[in-house]
């Protein structure tokens, strides 16, 4: 499981994309998108000397059923706005993809960053792709480390003593006599570390650090073809239309 950061350019069609697009000296920062009985709600804060122009081009736009301004500051104005899901919140909410917040639009131009493994990332992308949206990956963050420091730090030592040899040149008293912690601490401490340990090789087989298979993104390569979306994900989220299916490239930092 990695953090990755994308960059999109938001469908033609989006109102998201739209309304920044509008005003390009202004900055959206969208804090999230909820599901309510009336339909989908959007939080964000505009930002920038153009903010006032990208209020009243989202309440200007079609597919914006209201906006409101629910706080004003010199600064920022932050507003409710009621409209269907931005393109990506549809995207990752089929494929299961949790998207950070806040998310950074500015000039139709979406920055975020998300969370999870290769096979959910890859069907992401390809639903962005299939939506319309041109996406570039800007890097990969260090996958979520297999063992916590303490564990590391503790088969460490066990490594080192002799205790995982044959025979055994350590008991565990001895290992956790040297470590000054408790016999039960120790044992408990090996049992997760060693579980995690397999659980990652069975998983992914070795080598299964960053530079592994399965490390990445998991989004599609330049010029990879998507997978045909099935009908219900057509059309989904702020860009209706029967967008022509795109590549999505993949830029290395």
């Amino acid at each position: 499981m990695s953090r990755t950061r994308l960059r999109l350019d938001l469908p033609a069609d989006s109102w998201l994309g739209e309304a920044s697009r509008s005003a390009p000296d202004a900055s959206l920062r969208v804090t999230g998108t909820v599901a309510g009985d009336e339909g989908d709600v959007t939080g964000l804060a505009a930002t920038g000397i153009g903010r006032v122009e990208a209020v009243e081009a989202l309440r200007d736009h079609d597919r914006v059923d209201g906006v409101e301004v629910v706080g004003e500051g010199e600064a920022e104005t932050v507003a409710r706005v009621a409209a269907p899901p931005p393109s990506y919140v549809a995207a990752a909410r089929r494929a299961g993809v949790p998207i950070e917040s806040p998310v950074e639009v500015t000039d139709g131009r979406a920055t975020l960053a998300v969370v999870d493994d290769r096979e959910r990332l890859s069907s992401f992308g390809h639903r962005l792709a299939a939506a319309g949206a041109t996406v570039e990956s800007t890097g990969t963050d260090e996958p979520t480390p297999v063992l916590t420091e303490t564990q590391r730090d503790l088969v460490r030592a066990a490594v080192e003593a002799g205790y995982y040899d044959s025979p055994r040149e350590c008991t565990l008293t001895e290992l956790a006599a040297d470590r000054d912690i408790a016999k039960s601490t120790c044992s408990e401490t090996l049992h997760r570390a060693e579980g995690q340990v397999l659980r990652r090789f069975v998983e992914k087989g070795p080598p299964f650090d960053a530079d592994g298979p399965g490390s990445g993104s998991g989004l599609p390569g330049p010029g990879a073809s998507t997978d045909e979306p099935d009908e219900e994900s057509e059309g989904e989220g702020d860009a209706p239309r029967g967008a022509e299916r795109t590549g999505v490239p993949v830029t290395e930092p």
